[in-house]
């Protein structure tokens, strides 16, 4: 695959979703005698994901979740699955998207369209005179370090073959003498649409779920049905972090069809803490992208995303660990067992979405210093003396308001002894000391040290503005 996804991926998006609904489907397409023992499924590999059958390809699969129907937008992701299906005879192609895609003016649909891509890039080789190294094929057989990504999908499909031998290859496809094109297909889903929303891919799932427990004549109740979509979802998180260590290894993760099956009919009515924190996970991705979607808060950059950076380090957090971080994100609010988190997340949704988000999104994340045995990630300065700053979620209310729930959210006293600054979405620096309501101290005594303890409460903690703190990050 040229271009793996998984770094910026949780196993909450849409991609790991809609694996699990396709590889649903296939179990009911089945009958349940079937032996599933010989299916797999496999994420991030040659294609965003796709399923074997004793170690052999069946099909290849590409997920697109752009909020665009532009052909252009899919253009490289449908030439990639095409050359990774011309290489592979009877592998089945398909393509899944939030949007339908628009076949391109003056054609009739994407696969045809597709054709023409191709047959374009065919024509520009065929017809440089002189050949100096310019045409897409030319850069994709050239050491040419920052390649167009058309030429870098082919350096890839194709990584060692001369030019000549590539477009011959290019043009049996467009001829249909090698029928990849043929074997490809925007997958059609079971209400006849050849796309999916967001909104819409978990529903798809549980009415999947359902049938499977039907059709084994299991309780089928839609808190079971929900439970288990949450533990399908976990068990994506799982293994997107595996996924990440294997990285440099040889061998390839794969989740069997009978671990998902035997996931599906297991009973996770107990499931409990597993359960909320992985609600919690994916609401919290969603909040994020519900920023990145906006265009009053978010444009896209050509540069690094701070926030898409940022958001990459929590998502691919294990979601018990990523719940510690947002405790830390949130020291005003009383969150003393996972068991708050929906409610906790009903009432400070915005500041995820609004301070948080921002936060992530406006401070260089090359500042970032994530603490992972303490659960804390926080911004460093680089000059002496280094300052160490922890974005929040808490929005522009009342200062003194965020200063009794800070001082009185007894869950938070850990992090009274250590955080000094706090990153609060608000226009003023505000200084106060959390041992004005904790508690009283007596003066020291002569033979005393009058230096504070290591154990001891810190004197002063800081609310600071973004704008400030961007300001002593770039200094």
């Amino acid at each position: 695959m040229a271009f793996d996804a998984s770094p910026s991926w949780s196993g909450f998006n849409y991609q790991g979703k809609v694996a699990f609904y396709y590889t649903l489907h296939q179990i009911n397409a089945l009958p349940v005698q079937t032996d599933f023992s010989n299916l797999s499924l496999v994420l991030e590999d040659n294609e965003d994901f796709e399923i074997r059958k004793n170690g052999n390809f069946v099909s290849f699969h590409q997920v697109k979740a752009y909020n665009t129907s532009s052909y252009s937008k899919y253009s490289d992701a449908l030439l990639e699955i095409t050359l990774e299906l011309s290489k592979q005879p009877n592998v089945l192609g398909k393509i899944h998207t939030w949007k339908q895609i628009n076949p391109k003016t003056s054609f009739t649909s994407i696969i045809d369209s597709l054709r023409n891509d191709i047959q374009s890039i065919i024509d520009e080789y065929r017809g440089a005179t002189p050949k100096i190294g310019e045409t897409i094929l030319e850069k994709a057989v050239s050491d040419t370090p920052n390649r167009p990504k058309t030429s870098a999908i082919i350096k890839s499909a194709f990584p060692s073959r001369p030019v000549s031998n590539i477009c011959s290859v290019l043009s049996d496809i467009a001829l249909n003498q090698n029928d990849a094109i043929s074997r490809l297909e925007a997958y059609v889903y079971d209400d006849g649409n050849s796309f999916c929303d967001l909104n819409s891919i978990n529903d798809k799932i549980k009415s999947e779920i359902s049938k499977l427990l039907a059709s084994r004549n299991l309780i089928n109740t839609p808190q079971r049905v929900e439970k288990t979509l949450y533990y399908f979802l976990g068990m994506m998180d799982k293994y997107i972090i595996d996924r990440h260590k294997a990285k440099q290894g040889a061998g390839k993760l794969s989740i069997d069809f009978v671990e998902i099956i035997d996931a599906a009919i297991q009973d996770h009515e107990g499931i409990g803490i597993h359960y909320l924190s992985f609600l919690f996970k994916e609401r919290f991705a969603h909040l994020m992208e519900e920023f990145i979607d906006d265009p009053d808060f978010y444009a896209e950059t050509d540069d690094k995303c701070n926030l898409k950076e940022a958001k990459s380090i929590l998502l691919n957090l294990e979601p018990l660990e990523l719940w510690t971080h947002y405790r830390y994100f949130s020291p005003h609010i009383n969150l003393q067992e996972l068991n708050n988190t929906v409610n906790a997340l009903k009432v400070n949704e915005d500041g995820i979405r609004f301070t948080l988000a921002k936060i992530l999104h406006e401070l260089d994340y090359n500042c970032i210093s994530n603490v992972k045995e303490k659960c804390q990630i926080t911004y460093e300065t680089t000059s002496l003396p280094i300052r160490r700053y922890i974005p929040s979620t808490i929005m522009n209310l009342p200062l003194t308001h965020i200063e009794r729930k800070i001082i009185s959210n007894v869950n938070m006293w850990e992090f009274l002894f250590e955080i000094k600054n706090i990153i609060y979405d608000g226009a003023d620096v505000h200084l106060f000391s959390p041992k004005s309501i904790t508690h009283t101290e007596a003066p020291i005594g002569d033979d005393e040290d009058p230096r504070s303890k290591r154990d001891d409460i810190l004197n002063n903690i800081s609310l600071v503005p973004i704008s400030n703190v961007k300001v002593a990050l770039s200094s």
